[in-house]
């Protein structure tokens, strides 16, 4: 039995199967980014990858979510900044702990 899901999280259904979503900020040679992807598949996300090679996404980020967009991953899920790998890392646990921590 799974825990509280993040509110406002954005879902779509894939084979009449309910997904969460992701949308990772990424970077070339990025550990952080492949780690951070992984951990989101492994918590049954559907990720979609954002490449900052792309200027135009970072303009998008920074328009989007009125901030600059300093370091790669920056993980989104529904319309929610989550953050970078540790932040991730730590709403994953607040999903399958009884205690949030």
């Amino acid at each position: 039995r799974r825990y509280s899901r993040i509110l406002a999280l954005h879902e779509s259904t894939i084979q009449g199967r309910r997904m969460k979503t992701a949308t990772v900020y990424t970077g070339p040679r990025c550990v952080w980014c492949d780690r951070v992807k992984t951990l989101l598949k492994d918590n049954d996300y559907e990720v979609t990858e954002k490449s900052i090679t792309d200027r135009g996404l970072i303009e998008e980020f920074q328009n989007k979510f009125n901030q600059t967009l300093r370091t790669v991953p920056q993980v989104v899920i529904g319309d929610e900044l989550i953050g970078g790998f540790s932040e991730t890392e730590a709403k994953m646990q607040g999903l399958t702990t009884i205690n949030g921590i």
